[in-house]
């Protein structure tokens, strides 16, 4: 499950590649400091899939528990 501190480090890195962002753009020619730019969202959005992952992960592993708990009293009564 996310908690706060998993949404303050989200909003921090969000901030930090904002600011790397800026200063490659500062920094190269357009052409390249667009490629960089873009490999740094490609990275956050991968942080992001892989994070929404493991949390659809533990939703299905707490959904099977709790079916296994009812099945398991239900049937052992």
């Amino acid at each position: 499950m996310i908690t706060i501190q998993d949404l303050y480090n989200i909003v921090g890195n969000k901030i930090s590649n904002e600011m790397g962002k800026t200063i490659i753009r500062n920094n190269f020619s357009p052409h390249i400091a667009d490629q960089m730019c873009n490999a740094i969202d490609a990275h956050e959005s991968a942080e992001h899939f892989q994070r929404l992952m493991q949390e659809w992960i533990e939703l299905q592993q707490r959904q099977q528990q709790i079916v296994q708990t009812f099945l398991s009293q239900y049937y052992n009564k």
